[in-house]
């Protein structure tokens, strides 16, 4: 049975917060990768996501879904997290292969750090000092080598361009997969 986690907006509206005053520019596709990579290196790590965020395989890798909708502007999210406007600027624009986006940028308050543990913001700072630096083919294809995904492309229903990807298969080593899905599966709809 997969584990199925409730995404936590307030944290996610703050880490992409976060995001746009640690590496202002930041465009909507790395955001969601930091998100994604972020998550997975906490669980394998410290036995929880960070952002709890729901993920799903699309032909370019694997998306935070309601980073992206906040990002976006999607107003449901917006008012699931209870926000009228998001805490920074976002700017729409060209990503370096030609493709529309959205940039992140200009932070206008500061960041509700009490909402993260110490691991939480170590692990995100280290996944974007790591990546910051990738362009969106090599992000691509870093995380189109991911089983998770893998798994999750594979499994999708006929020609349909995503799939629900699922955090037990974000962990690769199968033993630390076998115990933390058994030391979470009773509570993980309850984080």
């Amino acid at each position: 049975m997969p584990l199925k986690f409730r995404p936590k907006l307030d944290k996610i509206v703050e880490l992409l917060l976060y995001l746009a005053q640690r590496a202002p520019g930041v465009d909507k596709y790395q955001a969601v990768k930091f998100f994604y990579l972020a998550d997975r290196e906490h669980l394998a790590r410290y036995g929880r996501p960070i952002t709890f965020d729901n993920y799903y395989a699309l032909w370019y890798g694997p998306v935070a879904s309601k980073a992206l909708d906040l990002i976006e502007g999607d107003r449901w999210v917006m008012r699931a997290a209870k926000i009228e406007r998001l805490p920074f600027t976002t700017t729409l624009g060209k990503a370096p292969n030609g493709s529309d986006t959205i940039f992140l940028s200009d932070p206008l308050r500061k960041v509700n750090f009490d909402l993260f543990s110490k691991s939480d913001i170590r692990t995100f700072d280290e996944i974007i000092e790591k990546y910051k630096g990738y362009s969106f083919k090599q992000l691509m294809d870093l995380t189109h080598e991911h089983e998770a995904y893998k798994e999750a492309w594979e499994k999708r229903r006929g020609d349909r361009d995503h799939a629900e990807m699922y955090y037990e298969e974000m962990i690769e080593d199968k033993n630390r997969r076998a115990a933390l899905v058994e030391d979470l599966d009773p509570v993980s709809a309850n984080m």
